[in-house]
């Protein structure tokens, strides 16, 4: 399910460049079922949308974009781990989901940038050649980093919440979520 949410989204969002809720979605279902489903969910939609994508084919660089999604798979798994099965939408984790999924985009961002320089110019000289095409990616990481903020921020913690609601996850006193 998550990894059909995350292509039929990924082709709605095509039009914003690096605005995706693929990291999120992956995020979350590390959050919730473990990192084992959540990596299986990054490898899935990442190889899926890497070889369907509108905008060409992933090429030399997929199993570099595999890799990097799995970062967040590992974040979820950590998130699960320091705040555990209590919680609400709206709370101080809000800021930790959004802060830990930036972080996992800026890494995402500077691996694959190195790594398309290193493909595309070769390695005469590293520094030149990562230095050029991380300044080059900027205008896409930029929105990257932004979006899985504000996405990991309000989306993730919504969903997380609504899923361990109904499936009776969360335990709840006096009105006020664990």
């Amino acid at each position: 399910m998550f990894v059909a949410v995350i292509l039929a989204s990924n082709y709605a969002l095509a039009p914003f460049a690096n605005v995706k809720l693929e990291d999120t979605l992956v995020f979350v279902s590390a959050y919730l079922y473990g990192f084992p489903v959540g990596a299986s969910v990054a490898l899935l939609a990442e190889l899926g949308w890497s070889t369907l994508n509108p905008l060409g084919f992933g090429g030399a660089i997929t199993p570099f974009l595999l890799a990097c999604e799995v970062l967040y798979a590992v974040a979820g798994s950590f998130a699960a781990r320091v705040w555990g099965r209590g919680g609400s939408p709206l709370s101080e984790r809000n800021l930790f989901f959004g802060s830990l999924m930036a972080l996992c985009a800026f890494a995402f961002d500077f691996v694959t940038n190195a790594a398309t320089g290193l493909l595309t110019v070769g390695t005469s000289d590293v520094a030149a050649t990562v230095l050029r095409f991380e300044l080059q990616g900027i205008p896409f990481m930029v929105p990257h980093e932004l979006s899985d903020m504000v996405f990991g921020s309000f989306v993730a913690p919504a969903v997380i919440y609504f899923v361990m609601r109904n499936k009776g996850l969360l335990t709840v006193d006096a009105g006020v979520a664990n």
